[in-house]
């Protein structure tokens, strides 16, 4: 077996690689960006209750006023972070048949991944080593 040769790729080919994992990940990002921004400008109107009407105790309703004194954050924020850290029981909802799909998609992932890798070691074997004759060398 002749020793591996990788192919060339001419600086054309390796420009327009990096010019279409920039675009990639610049649609990426907008895209992201996008969404993110049009589900916030959607959302309700800011919530205004006072810092002394939030479910918190005197020692968080301190920390909050500082925090919005030194203009860290605003009222409408602190809400927010409060509304959030309440105990609720749809908090962390999930699908066991989206977990066992993921689980199964990395399963598979994992073992193409394997199977690849190991077919491409007992190549770079064979070709540094020889082939496998099935007898031992001295």
């Amino acid at each position: 077996m002749a020793p591996y040769e990788p192919p060339v790729q001419s600086k054309r080919g390796q420009l327009l690689d990096a010019v279409t994992v920039l675009v990639l990940i610049f649609a990426t990002l907008f895209a992201t960006t996008f969404l993110v921004q049009e589900t916030e400008s959607t959302d309700a109107a800011p919530d205004t209750r006072a810092l002394t009407d939030l479910a918190i105790t005197d020692t968080e309703r301190a920390q909050f006023q500082k925090v919005i004194d030194s203009g860290t954050a605003d009222l409408p924020t602190v809400a927010a972070a409060v509304d959030a850290n309440e105990p609720g029981t749809d908090k962390y909802d999930f699908s066991v048949a989206a977990l066992l799909g993921t689980a199964a998609l990395l399963a598979v992932y994992l073992a193409f991944v394997y199977r690849t890798s190991f077919r491409e070691y007992r190549e770079v074997i064979e070709e540094k080593f020889g082939p496998k004759d099935g007898g031992g060398q001295a």
